[in-house]
């Protein structure tokens, strides 16, 4: 008989643990191969974990309510069937121990075999004599689960920089997020963000005020706010301030808490963007009419995702994202759609928005947003992006700034649908269909002008339903 440990799968590209809703099995149970044992929320959906083998529920490790991080041990089943898996999720007996396991297991392989499990991140030292450098940024790279490599270049962060915690001295998500955070982390090369060069300020949206008085600074930044007054205007590196609580006063159920925790952890990078927001009115008049034909039954939603993943296509600037020392261009479109559901912001992501048949893809917006509310979408919408939509009209806003999560360069809001007067060139007053959108833009990887030309494109492609139909 073989004691086979069932452990948190992942079950998506971005989970880095679940949380236990629901048990459906208890000690002593008979299953097969395939029974739903638990019920498990990830990325605020609710999953059901299957049993890999046929056999009988040994023991319970882990409560409903419980946050098991992926690979993290949470029952253990005694069966008949050959334990295929071994012990790769051994940590020593202890489930914690487990934590990361399924991500790491390349890396701690890479690790025990002597191989480096990723290219360094710097170029190879030249042959010249050098001052000598701090012995924790010297040597290949420690091993690091995928995202924490990718959160770590993104950011421009030296991976033997970072104290690792997970097993066998693996560099975790957390780990990278913790330095990202941290108010002056050094960077790989030794340096703090105080030893930059005075050039990398305008690179991070801050601009000295005594360029502004030489005329010489974008007027786009001093409308939004991003001028310093010869100080840093804030500290974008520093984590927000949090208050101590028990459990007793949090408000909400575990679910709703679970959903406000990961809410919050997306938007804690936010104020690392150096971003600005630009408005304009749209003039819906000629999609209006087209909707009354061509295009009725569509919804404003979907016709203005359309026009800004259209716009995204056709603007490798805006569809990149900010590399460091430039753009990086992003081959693929993939918006996410920002959807209000009883549980909290639900965010998964349509993949290339602007290559489906308009009505595919406003049945495919109607879907999941129906899913998202039930609480079902397929954990595999959730992942990276390259542009944002949130559309608080129907809730009767007109205007709001939409925050750009990382490593997006843009995100669209859209604002209430419907008549507004305009005074026409001839004086007169008439009541004319528009809306008022929001492009938030990293100021890293695109300026003012650039978010008026982008705008400008928006309105020419809501002139022209017929593009927008194809």
């Amino acid at each position: 008989m073989a004691e086979i440990p069932l452990t948190m799968p992942k079950m998506s590209m971005t989970m880095e643990e679940g949380t236990i809703t629901e048990w459906q099995v208890a000690a002593g149970d008979r299953i097969a191969k395939g029974d739903v044992v638990a019920v498990v929320m990830t990325d605020k959906v609710d999953m059901e974990v299957e049993s890999p083998a046929a056999g009988v529920v040994g023991e319970l490790l882990r409560a409903e309510g419980d946050v098991v991080p992926v690979g993290g041990r949470i029952a253990m089943i005694t069966s008949e069937e050959e334990d295929l898996l071994g012990d790769l999720f051994d940590g020593g007996g202890d489930a914690d121990a487990d934590e990361d396991a399924v991500a790491e297991v390349d890396a701690v392989a890479g690790a025990a075999s002597g191989e480096d499990p990723a290219p360094a991140d710097d170029p190879a030292p030249a042959a010249d004599p050098a001052p000598a450098a701090d012995p924790a940024s010297q040597g290949p790279p420690p091993p690091a689960v995928p995202l924490a490599r990718t959160l770590a270049r993104d950011h421009g962060l030296d991976l033997r920089a970072i104290a690792p915690t997970g097993p066998h001295g693996t560099v975790r998500v957390k780990d990278v997020k913790e330095a990202i955070a941290a108010t002056g982390a050094q960077r790989g090369d030794g340096r703090t963000a105080q030893d930059e060069p005075p050039q990398d300020a305008a690179a991070q949206g801050v601009v000295d005020q005594s360029a502004v008085d030489q005329g010489t600074v974008d007027q786009g930044a001093v409308d939004q706010g991003t001028v310093a007054d010869g100080t840093a205007a804030g500290a974008a590196g520093s984590a927000a301030p949090v208050v101590e609580a028990s459990p007793e006063e949090l408000l909400g159920t575990a679910r709703e808490r679970r959903t406000r925790v990961l809410t919050a952890r997306a938007m804690a990078t936010t104020p690392l963007i150096p971003q600005f927001a630009a408005f304009r009115r749209m003039d819906l008049s000629t999609l209006a009419r087209a909707r009354t034909g061509v295009l009725q039954g569509v919804s404003w939603t979907t016709l203005l995702l359309r026009a800004y993943s259209l716009l995204l296509r056709g603007n490798d600037q805006l569809n990149g994202s900010w590399a460091g020392d430039g753009v990086k261009h992003n081959p693929t479109v993939d918006v996410v759609l920002a959807v209000d559901t009883p549980g909290g912001l639900l965010v998964p992501v349509l993949r290339e928005p602007d290559q489906l048949p308009i009505r595919e893809l406003d049945g495919r917006i109607r879907e999941i947003s129906r899913a998202a509310k039930e609480g079902s979408v397929d954990p595999a919408l959730f992942g990276p992006a390259t542009g944002t939509v949130s559309n608080l009209g129907g809730l009767g806003v007109d205007r709001f700034t939409a925050l750009i999560s990382p490593p997006q360069a843009t995100a669209l809001s859209i604002g209430t649908v419907g008549f507004a007067p305009v005074v026409e060139p001839d004086g007169t007053v008439t009541g004319r269909m528009g809306c008022e959108l929001g492009l938030s833009v990293d100021h890293r990887v695109a300026d003012g002008a650039d978010a008026a030309r982008a705008l400008q494109r928006i309105q020419d492609l809501l002139d022209d339903p017929l593009h927008l139909a194809l």
